[in-house]
């Protein structure tokens, strides 16, 4: 493992931590820290994102956006930058098949942070909307939206040829997350679009099945009645 420092140590340290002040004062006494990565390779905005401090990791992205590298196309996608996104795929900076680190595309981070307007340009320039993440997951963009619940971003997906029936680790499809969630909208949709909610995961349960152990009663029993019309 590559030695970091101290320095950069305590940086990721305080993102992960949410220690805004600790972040703030580091960045503005070496910018170069914007840069940096962690030992998973992560930066400092993915970092942020990754461990639910949103708005430091907004900040932190208009920080680097300003300096000379700039925000990378992961970075970008994560936190809605469409611009970025686009000055990198138009001056081949950037590719819609790039790997992430851990193994996302950045359609993954733009579905998982319901950052439709990326997503959408992403799909437009030829992402594939049923990749298949590069690590234990094996999560498609859609598992990623429905798991977040971002609504408008799981139709686009649909609409632009996501499949409704894509199987993680673990024998999950999209509508097995959604109806763990209780999610009725994300449900109808992902039905409406071929869902198969007789489908059991590795674990032998269907959406009915993970819908009635969360406590959807009124979800489990629609599911239960599109799984008697198969």
């Amino acid at each position: 493992m590559t030695d970091l420092g101290p320095i950069v140590v305590a940086f990721f340290e305080a993102i992960r931590n949410g220690n805004d002040t600790a972040v703030d004062t580091a960045v503005s006494s070496d910018a170069a820290l914007l840069h940096a990565r962690d030992a998973g390779g992560f930066s400092p905005v993915l970092s942020a994102a990754y461990a639910g401090h949103a708005k430091m990791a907004a900040r932190l992205a208009a920080y680097a956006v300003r300096t000379p590298d700039g925000l990378d196309v992961f970075d970008a996608a994560a936190v809605g930058n469409v611009e970025v996104v686009r000055t990198l795929l138009s001056s081949d900076r950037a590719s819609v098949d790039d790997r992430g680190p851990d193994g996302y595309t950045a359609l993954h981070l733009a579905a998982y942070y319901g950052q439709m307007e990326v997503a959408r340009l992403l799909l437009g320039r030829g992402a594939d909307p049923n990749a298949v993440a590069l690590n234990e997951s094996r999560v498609t963009p859609l598992h990623c939206a429905v798991a977040a619940k971002h609504r408008d971003t799981a139709s686009l997906l649909l609409a632009l040829g996501a499949s409704s029936n894509a199987v993680r680790h673990g024998g999950w499809t999209p509508l097995h997350v959604a109806a763990r969630n209780g999610d009725e909208a994300i449900v109808d949709m992902l039905v409406l679009r071929g869902a198969d909610p007789t489908r059991a995961n590795d674990d032998g349960k269907t959406a009915v099945d993970l819908a009635e152990e969360n406590g959807h009663a009124a979800l489990a029993k629609l599911l239960r009645t599109q799984a008697g019309k198969r």
